[in-house]
């Protein structure tokens, strides 16, 4: 079993024990095979129409928001709303407000398209291309990815991508939330770096190549001195060369799955670079980097969780991912610099600790979204049945539920985001399930492979019908912040592609 990656999909879904309504499929007996042909015509509609059409360039970038209209088409501009309005500024007017629990419209992207956000969409494109035999899948996906690399990359190296950020496919250049938010965050296991590696442009002999000027530019924006020792925030700049020297930005506020974000960068940029002057340079910034965590760990007992005020806590939400990336990256670095390795692997067993001593009594839960059953190693004996047990508690509490329970909200957003169900949830519980059913005895596998059928077809019913062949973002009516009811549409960044990458996944499963 993999263990590691058991921790990270065990604590993805909140659980609780309310019901729900009851969708428009429930019940359904649906196959492997109309699960394929769902998820096939999704891919069809999103290589046929999907893609940027607008402006006065047309590229094969993919949009992460399109309404369900035949053909799909990008919504209207975002409208922000006013200060004094008795809006929060970083609500929208126009559009429906639906994030995942207490986000806002600043941390998407609304006028086109964000590669961080669509990762389940070019993952699924690839893998109906290896699995039907459908070269055209693969090749759009490649499309899109070669030109966003070409194209998109910021002068300080940044990409305009993930939360925050992404491609304005009407004036042909970065997407920025509401006015003045202009931040650069990574807060993506992004899965593909080994597409980017094979797709970014050539460059000349002792020049960066766009994964090395990108790992540059997150180093130079993100990290810092405090107090005299090395910090690193969430956030950088899009537009400038280093860490501001103002406002929020003095303040850090580190987040340890960031962390682990960064070094799982660094380390397949180090890894496969083949300029010397990158490889020193990028080789010793690695190593401070994890001195800096090891300092953090002598001091208190764990990798500090920090907010924009200074205070330092834990977090279990934050280390797992952390853990699992240290891992990982050492791996990488491990031929380069085998102490390093070794260095960064006792990090990580030191976080594993810390997990249980402080979470022996309740089931962890972690952030992780994007995942791959192959990347991560077996934790140590105890660790590694620490987090085996909770993968099955975690299985078994779905598969107790009568239907998943709405999204929480929290209070960041409360007022202005609306209620309901996402795909993304229903994408994360099926995932969860899937890999239960691949670790467990033929009996609870089945069993596991059942509840994770109900919860396709509940999402099928709740998301997916004869109007379009993208799924919806809501369970529900969307209604924008007057109450007026907006058409359903698609949206990556609440798990529309997501669901149907599981969906493939289950269909795999039940053959």
């Amino acid at each position: 079993m993999n263990t590691r990656t058991a921790f990270a999909i065990a604590f993805l879904v909140t659980l609780t024990a309310d019901g729900g309504t009851e969708p428009a499929w429930a019940g359904g007996d649906a196959s492997a095979g109309s699960y394929r042909s769902l998820v096939r015509a999704f891919a069809e509609e999103m290589v046929a129409h999907g893609a940027d059409r607008y402006g006065r360039e047309h590229t094969p970038q993919f949009a992460s928001f399109l309404m369900r209209t035949a053909p799909p088409e990008l919504p209207p501009d975002p409208v922000f709303a006013r200060k004094g309005s008795g809006l929060d500024e970083r609500s929208v007017v126009n559009l429906p407000n639906i994030y995942r629990s207490g986000n806002l419209a600043h941390k998407i992207t609304l006028r086109g398209g964000d590669v961080a956000d669509d990762a389940a969409l070019y993952r699924l494109l690839y893998a109906l291309s290896r699995d039907t035999e459908t070269r055209e899948f693969a090749a759009a996906a490649d499309s899109s990815l070669r030109w966003f690399l070409a194209h998109a990359p910021m002068h300080n190296g940044l990409l305009p991508w993930g939360e925050h950020s992404g491609w304005d496919f009407r004036r042909e250049r970065f997407d920025y939330g509401y006015p003045f938010d202009k931040h650069h965050e990574f807060d993506s296991r992004w899965p593909l770096w080994e597409k980017f590696l094979e797709l970014q442009p050539e460059v000349g002999q002792g020049e960066r190549t766009v994964m090395e000027r990108y790992a540059e530019g997150l180093w130079n924006g993100s990290t810092g001195q405090l107090d005299g020792k090395l910090v690193y925030g969430r956030h950088s700049s899009l537009l400038e060369f280093r860490r501001p020297d103002y406002g929020e930005w003095l303040g850090f506020g580190m987040f340890p799955r960031h962390g682990g974000h960064y070094l799982r960068l660094w380390s397949v940029a180090l890894a496969t670079s083949d300029n010397p002057e990158f490889r020193q340079w990028m080789g010793s910034r690695l190593e401070k980097f994890v001195a800096a965590l090891e300092d953090q760990v002598r001091r208190h007992g764990h990798a500090i969780y920090m907010s924009h005020k200074g205070e330092i806590s834990f977090s279990t939400s934050q280390t797992g991912p952390l853990a699992v990336d240290l891992e990982d990256a050492a791996d990488r670095v491990a031929p380069m610099d085998s102490k390093l390795a070794e260095r960064m692997r006792s990090l990580s067993a030191s976080l594993d600790d810390a997990l249980i001593q402080r979470q022996a009594a309740s089931r962890p839960r972690t952030c992780f979204r994007q995942w791959r059953i192959n990347e991560s190693r077996p934790g140590r004996g105890e660790a590694a049945e620490y987090f085996r047990s909770h993968v099955f508690a975690a299985a078994d509490e779905l598969t107790a539920l009568d239907a998943i329970p709405e999204r929480t909200l929290a209070s960041k957003g409360r007022k202005s985001n609306q209620e309901g169900r996402i795909p993304s949830q229903y994408a994360e519980a099926i995932d969860l399930l899937l890999l239960a059913a691949s670790s467990s005895e033929p009996a609870a596998s089945s069993r596991y492979l059942e509840t994770a059928r109900r919860f396709a077809d509940e999402a099928i019913g709740f998301f997916i019908d004869e109007t379009s062949s993208l799924p919806k973002s809501l369970d529900r009516q969307p209604r924008l912040q007057d109450g007026t009811p907006f058409p359903h549409f698609y949206h990556s960044y609440l798990g529309g592609d997501d669901l149907m990458l599981s969906l493939w996944r289950l269909a795999g499963e039940l053959d």
